[in-house]
């Protein structure tokens, strides 16, 4: 390569470094938001409570961090107080998942408030390095607009800035949410986006204008201290991942953790989802397709209203009822619809479905990675009962919870076919609002609509499960629980369906 072509690289990088600089900042700040909720999500779920507060909070630290960063651009070393503003953001995310944990528990232990919950935590983790990742943009406006020129140009300048900073929020969007989240760990995120905004302080020149070289000095070693503690956050990142089990796995829809622990004495592999228990299989391999939670066998129900051949399920996490049922009720067959493709490569892998299939065959186990509601929308397939186990985390799968959703439900049903689905809550006071919410909203769609206690000792105000039958058969079951359905409670809607709301109350117990 020519000195000259070389010279005009080198000219085209200097010119437009500005440039490069904002589109990679407004590029990490997406997926920081991004990453945030796959690290509130396993203490508090993912509900809309969630995404608020951590959209809420990120953008008031971007309107702090351009007020402070157009104060700073006033200066004429702004680029070196800002370049030392952003080693503070890399190191606050660099010790993010170094220190997480502690934080995160001590939180969701002293706090009974799921939105309050998520509002402390977005403030501790993100507030100040969202505030000094939106300092930069004012800097820049302000050097290459400047206070001269013609208007038409610093218009232009100005439109040719943000729109910069929007494309790198666009990219930092798409390419977090399909591609860094789904492929990388939530720790190993936080550690590279620490070693990204690092490299960005030494794209800016924060020296150039320093005549001090006692400033640059002390500058030189705040960098390397920062560029040190970015590379021990990647090492103990790394070292602490897990090829066997207790490991934690970034999806397009959530993180699972899969961990090993007691359940009344036994030794279980537990499938963990968005702060709940989803799932669990025996470690004993003699009991692989046995039922950990024994409330799923109130599933079993369903055949008391008729005689059963052909189910579907939506919602497998670790496919824990479908195992058992395939594997204790011959000649009948079961599709799983379940969203996550990730879940049922793990259920392969660690939770026996593999060892299921090749025991019992796959003619009678249908898989399907689809959203539940599109997939029943789309089918032309018709059953004896549909079964729905949808979680995030303990919430329900809001959009099977409709008007629309039942109808379309019931026209995958064979005439006096069973719809039951599992709904965590109570019977009865404020924890039970969404409970009967749902009852008032299936009793729109199908003639009968019964509720049963998972378990008989279950008390009406007890936050537990229990699962809602809805049929048009004549089949009445054993103790069936009345609610006390007021004019209060809504019938959900796709356009009116506040679900988050109805459970705020029931989160935690």
């Amino acid at each position: 390569m020519s000195e000259v072509r070389k010279g005009r690289i080198k000219k085209f990088f200097v010119e437009k470094a500005d440039y490069i600089i904002l589109f990679i900042l407004n590029a990490t700040e997406m997926v920081l938001e991004l990453v945030a909720s796959r690290l509130l999500s396993p203490y508090f779920g993912n509900s809309n409570f969630v995404w608020t507060a951590i959209i809420g909070i990120i953008l008031l630290a971007a309107s702090l961090g351009n007020v402070i960063g157009g104060k700073l651009a006033a200066r004429t070393q702004s680029r070196f107080w800002t370049g030392l503003m952003l080693l503070v953001a890399a190191v606050w995310i660099a010790l993010i998942p170094l220190i997480s944990l502690p934080i995160l528990q001590l939180i969701k232990d002293d706090s009974s408030n799921i939105g309050l919950s998520a509002v402390i935590s977005s403030i501790i983790f993100f507030l100040v390095p969202s505030t000094i990742l939106g300092i930069m943009t004012p800097i820049i406006m302000k050097e290459r607009i400047g206070d001269n020129g013609d208007g038409k140009d610093k218009a232009k300048e100005s439109g040719r800035i943000t729109a910069i900073g929007a494309i790198g929020s666009l990219i930092g969007t798409f390419v977090g949410g399909f591609w860094i989240i789904p492929t990388l760990g939530t720790k190993m995120i936080f550690a590279i986006l620490a070693i990204v905004i690092t490299v960005v302080v030494l794209i800016m020149r924060p020296c150039r204008n320093v005549r001090s070289p006692k400033l640059k000095r002390r500058f030189c070693l705040v960098l390397a201290a920062t560029l040190a503690i970015d590379f021990i956050s990647i090492i103990v990142v790394g070292n602490s991942k897990n090829d066997g089990v207790n490991m934690s796995i970034d999806t397009e829809y959530g993180r699972i953790i899969i961990e090993e622990g007691k359940y009344i004495g036994e030794n279980v592999l537990y499938y963990r989802q968005s702060g709940a228990y989803s799932s669990a299989t025996y470690l004993d391999e003699d009991r692989k397709f046995e039922l950990v939670f024994k409330y799923l066998e109130k599933y079993d129900l369903m055949f008391d209203f008729l005689d059963v051949k052909s189910t579907a399920m939506i919602g497998g996490a670790a496919y824990q009822y479908p195992k058992y049922f395939i594997s204790h009720f011959p000649e009948k067959t079961m599709d799983v619809i379940e969203i996550d493709p990730v879940s049922t490569e793990i259920a392969k892998k660690y939770f026996y479905l593999d060892d299921l299939i090749k025991t019992y065959g796959e003619d009678r186990l249908g898989l399907y990675n689809e959203d539940g509601r599109v997939f029943m929308a789309r089918t032309d397939k018709t059953y004896d009962a549909i079964l729905n186990d949808a979680f995030s985390g303990e919430v329900p799968v809001g959009t099977l919870a409709t008007v629309e959703a039942a109808r379309t439900i019931k026209e995958r049903l064979r005439p006096s076919g069973v719809y039951m689905s599992n709904v965590l809550g109570a019977a009865s006071g404020k924890k039970g609002r969404f409970l009967r919410a749902e009852v008032k909203t299936l009793r729109k769609v199908f003639q009968h609509v019964y509720v049963v206690p998972v378990r008989e000792e279950a008390k009406m105000d007890q936050y537990v499960n229990w699962m809602v039958i809805a049929t048009d058969g004549s089949h009445v079951p054993d103790k069936v629980v009345e609610l006390e359905i007021t004019d209060e409670d809504p019938v959900l809607t796709d356009d009116y369906n506040p679900v988050d709301d109805l459970v705020s109350d029931e989160y935690y117990d």
